[in-house]
């Protein structure tokens, strides 16, 4: 358990180093394309209101990262809550597997903080 949660929290520290990148050095980042800094077709005012609202986490290189970044948090409450734990297999010793109904759990716990994280991130954006 420890190391998917270092594995987790890593995975977020990345997202955020890439976002912070494309933020403020742009002239750095190793990936030089309109999509990573939302230019031309992925300008902001040339997308749809889905990737705007639903899927703008693959509107650009940014959100893209911010939604692993999210992701990758909610993941870790999620566990945290559920208490996942591995068991191993009699039949197979060195193989080690999720009991189903708490990876199920997991899932769903983070699909459903990812959607409350977005609808009050919403609010708040149409608010200020």
């Amino acid at each position: 358990m420890v190391k998917v949660l270092a594995a987790l929290i890593s995975t977020s520290a990345i997202a955020k180093g890439f976002c912070d990148s494309i933020k403020f050095h742009p002239d750095t980042f190793p990936f030089q394309s309109d999509w990573w800094f939302a230019d031309g077709n992925f300008a902001w005012n040339n997308r749809t209101w889905l990737e705007k609202t639903i899927f703008s986490f693959v509107s650009d290189g940014w959100h893209c990262f911010d939604a692993v970044r999210i992701v990758s948090l909610l993941v870790i409450a999620a566990l945290l809550i559920v208490e996942v734990k591995f068991k191993k297999d009699d039949v197979i010793p060195k193989q080690a597997k999720y009991d189903n109904n708490k990876l199920l759990a997991v899932i769903g716990l983070t699909i459903l903080a990812y959607t409350y994280h977005g609808i009050i991130f919403t609010l708040t954006y149409w608010i200020l």
